[in-house]
């Protein structure tokens, strides 16, 4: 079995469809991996970089629900690795539900899995009951 390592404009590529040959080209590897063909891996840099582009008011200015919809498919591949796939679904979720930027999506995350204190002057941090923030002091 093939590994590789998936780059962010073939998974926008994937999902936009904005490029009907690279779409192909996308669809025919993702149907390789979920065959068992190919495992892949999506470092949480690229699936970061992903959620932008595909949130971006200048670029495709989807809702972040659909955003949602649209990756979770994804993520859920057996044959796709992440870093830390169970965080990146539960900086997804947190990124819906306290519509707060991916990034601090994904430091929450890590903040629950960790039981760590987030500190920060952003104060998006305060959307979300389960962590814990503060300035620094």
């Amino acid at each position: 079995m093939n590994y590789i390592i998936l780059d962010t404009n073939v998974i926008i590529r994937l999902l936009t469809k904005d490029d009907e040959i690279k779409q192909r080209k996308s669809a025919r590897l993702i149907e390789k991996i979920k065959e068992g063909k190919v495992s892949a891996f999506i470092h949480d840099v690229i699936f970061a970089e992903v959620v932008f582009v595909l949130v971006s008011k200048k670029l495709y200015n989807l809702p972040k629900h659909k955003i949602q919809s649209l990756l979770l498919p994804i993520i859920n591949l057996t044959n796709i690795r992440f870093n830390n796939k169970k965080k990146i679904k539960r900086a997804l979720e947190l990124f819906v539900k306290y519509d707060i930027d991916f990034e601090d999506a994904v430091i929450a995350a890590e903040a629950q899995n960790r039981k760590a204190e987030i500190v920060s002057f952003d104060k998006d941090f305060k959307k979300i009951p389960e962590v814990s923030s503060n300035e620094p002091r």
